[in-house]
């Protein structure tokens, strides 16, 4: 017989509590389900529950064999961390119509004395060395004295170095891309020797914001020309055809097309800035170029594993000869997406399902959460784990 997760709870100050026979339940698009314990991971250490101030959560009664509102205490959930991808959603309910803040809400019960979740670990996790990148080169930008637009930039965004996987992020903009290109080689360089696997991720999905993309594409060629180990990756949403295009001439390593949907019919949907029909037309104007392509999908469950979606995700992977599909937690109320009435009824798989149709329908694709260093881009690590877990 399976074992259910207790129910958790906060009270008015949050402080969480663990019900004595209430269970948790769970969420996927609008559906509210029971978990088991073969779905549950130990949560991460370094989690921590957070609370919905105004949501009270949905629990499974056993002697009843139902599912009812518990309104004496706050729904609880978790954000997972860097490399995790949730199963289900928090099963709630709104206390008023409120649009919750953008995150990767998760639903965290309590099993065997500890925080449990439905999460499964999608990569390799970064080594505490690529970890401790971040800082040494934090170290050297506080030490660095001279004048430069880039360092200051990156001292006052820190978040965009500080990252797991030896990654600046580099968010192309009106200011950043008027950055001079002796300001960005000088600190690049140095980060190239800090970091074993250094990567420059340029994320570019404002496209209405005025850029200043040819001097940037000069200085990519510049960036490439100084420090070979480098791998530069271009994330976007592939609006612009004519800046993709420059972009990898100007000898960019991979384009990542970041998106949260790949099927044209619900993308107006979940973001009606990205036209899925333009990223078909960038991706199709460097179909023969030689460079690695990947996708970062934002994953919602009950929507990234639909039927539709799922067939659209294959062909998509298939048709434009993807290397890597990472997978993140959507940052969003699910209630904008579900209770959208233009959103179709649909069967859902479920990611994992998703993830094993995606594996066996296209054979080389690899599976991942971080971007990757040019040497590492077509390891396979195995992850996530997909069969069934026995009991």
């Amino acid at each position: 017989m399976y074992d259910i997760p207790r129910l958790l709870f906060a009270d008015d100050k949050g402080t969480i509590y663990d019900h004595p026979t209430l269970k948790m339940t769970v969420r996927s698009e609008n559906l509210k389900t029971i978990p088991y314990e073969l779905e549950m991971e130990p949560v991460p250490d370094n989690v921590k529950p957070e609370y919905l101030e105004n949501a009270s959560p949905l629990a499974y009664n056993q002697e009843k064999a139902g599912i009812e509102v518990f309104k004496s205490g706050h729904a609880i959930f978790i954000q997972p961390p860097e490399g995790y991808l949730r199963l289900y959603l928090p099963a709630y309910q709104k206390r008023n119509n409120d649009i919750l803040l953008p995150k990767p809400y998760t639903p965290v019960g309590w099993m065997n004395e500890s925080f449990v979740s439905p999460i499964t670990v999608v990569d390799k996790l970064p080594s505490s060395e690529s970890v401790n990148t971040g800082k040494k080169f934090h170290g050297f930008l506080k030490s660095y004295k001279k004048e430069n637009a880039f360092k200051d930039f990156l001292l006052l965004n820190s978040d965009l170095y500080h990252t797991k996987n030896e990654e600046i992020v580099f968010p192309l903009s009106e200011e950043t891309s008027n950055f001079s290109e002796n300001d960005l080689t000088t600190i690049l360089e140095h980060y190239s020797k800090i970091a074993s696997y250094p990567i420059l991720n340029i994320c570019h999905n404002n496209f209405k914001e005025q850029t200043n993309p040819d001097n940037f594409l000069n200085i990519i060629e510049r960036i490439k020309s100084k420090n070979d180990n480098m791998t530069i990756i271009y994330s976007s949403n592939l609006q612009d055809m004519v800046i993709l295009k420059k972009i990898v001439e100007s000898g960019c390593d991979c384009i990542n097309a970041e998106l949260m949907t790949t099927n044209s019919e619900t993308g107006w949907i979940v973001d009606e800035s990205v036209s899925i029909e333009n990223v078909y037309k960038s991706l199709q104007a460097i179909y023969r170029k030689n460079i690695y392509k990947s996708l970062t999908l934002h994953t919602l469950p009950g929507l990234t594993d639909r039927q539709t979606e799922t067939e659209s995700l294959i062909d998509f992977l298939s048709t434009f000869n993807i290397d890597l599909l990472l997978l993140r937690n959507m940052e969003i109320d699910p209630d904008i997406i579900f209770m959208n009435n233009n959103l179709k009824n649909e069967d859902i798989k479920g990611l994992k399902n998703m993830l094993k149709l995606v594996k066996k329908k296209v054979k080389n694709i690899k599976i991942g959460y971080f971007n990757r260093h040019k040497d590492h881009f077509l390891l396979e690590h195995k992850l996530p784990v997909l069969k069934r877990r026995k009991s």
